[in-house]
């Protein structure tokens, strides 16, 4: 082996090393490079669960007002209805009321009208017996008058 053969195999050693630290330096980069795409993958995970967290919990606080706004709207619902309930017992009540006065009022408009047919049958009676006496009267005169003309004849 001579000289050039000698520095051949120290140029072919050298670029082995040469190779192996480019070889090392590359799989450092490589190495580093998966090293921050794992973290800008970690990251982007991080940040889409913070926003699906975020998401979650809005959509659970619409969720929520929803149901608020369906059960107060509910109660409104059953106010009105307990609201026009009450105003319906109350006109029934009125309407029996009102029923119940002039049932009452034509009772008493019945007996005045009975009263007051007793009390003009009462006068008409009256009249006929005044009548009667008063016809008695005048044929008793007639006839005390009519001998009186007799014997002045």
């Amino acid at each position: 082996m001579g000289e050039a053969d000698t520095d051949a195999l120290r140029a072919g050693e050298l670029e082995i090393r040469q190779l192996r630290t480019t070889i090392a330096a590359l799989r450092e980069q490589i190495e580093q490079a998966q090293y921050e795409k794992d973290r800008a993958v970690q990251a982007a995970v991080a940040t889409s669960n913070a926003e699906v967290s975020q998401l979650k919990t809005a959509m659970q606080a619409m969720r929520n007002k929803l149901e608020e706004a369906r059960i107060a709207k509910e109660e409104a619902v059953q106010e009105t209805a307990r609201d026009l309930s009450g105003e319906v017992v109350q006109l029934k009540s009125t309407a029996a009321a009102l029923r119940e006065r002039i049932e009452m009022l034509s009772a008493q408009s019945d007996q005045r009208i009975d009263e007051l047919k007793r009390a003009h049958s009462d006068e008409v009676r009256h009249l006929h017996g005044t009548i009667a006496a008063l016809r008695e009267r005048l044929e008793a005169s007639a006839q005390r008058q009519a001998p009186a003309e007799s014997s002045g004849t």
